[in-house]
């Protein structure tokens, strides 16, 4: 079985990769970054974004890269204008829009916890170690440190499978919506 540590900083290109294959069918990243070159544009979100939290110490991975989950503690946050700023132009060369990227963010932060609250911004478990137990030892690990406090974790997925995963761990659904198909300033 293995551990779950730190990421490093020289990992971060290796779990870009990892994550791009872990979340090419996510409907979110489907909708957020439809284009023409769309596993190039979520390789380079999660490298942007990855790049930002592994040094802050919210990336946590299993051995060899196995799987990877980014943990962002109460009243923190990545700077997403920067990560924007790489991938917009990208997006855009593409064919994409990044108004669905911005819209539905926001729709998302408009459903987030008042109070202080950890959140799971994304796990995934590479596809040949999936049913290994990863996921189930990333996302523990994670809670067992976040048990410690007495803030909540909040999650989103766009992956109707992960639901009843997430539940057995007891996290409740908070709501069920479909913004995607009912965003009037980006279609559906």
């Amino acid at each position: 079985m293995p551990t779950v540590r730190q990421a490093r900083a020289s990992e971060v290109p290796a779990i870009a990769r990892l994550l791009s294959r872990a979340f090419a069918d996510d409907p979110i990243e489907q909708w957020c970054l439809a284009c023409r070159g769309y596993r190039a544009v979520l390789e380079l979100e999660f490298l942007e974004v990855a790049g930002q939290i592994a040094p802050e110490g919210w990336l946590w991975v299993a051995d060899a890269l196995q799987g990877v989950a980014a943990w962002i503690p109460p009243n923190a946050s990545y700077d997403d204008s920067a990560v924007d700023a790489v991938v917009n132009p990208v997006l855009t060369e593409y064919g994409g829009d990044p108004r669905r990227v911005t819209t539905f963010w926001a729709w998302v932060e408009s459903h987030r916890p008042k109070e202080p609250h950890w959140y799971l911004d994304f796990i995934a478990v590479d596809a040949d170690n999936r049913g290994s137990g990863c996921g189930g030892l990333l996302l523990g690990s994670g809670l067992t440190r976040v048990d410690d406090r007495t803030e909540t974790v909040f999650l989103v997925t766009g992956n109707p499978r992960t639901v009843p995963w997430y539940e057995t761990l007891d996290f409740k659904r908070s709501e069920v919506r479909t913004p995607l198909r009912t965003d009037p300033g980006c279609g559906s």
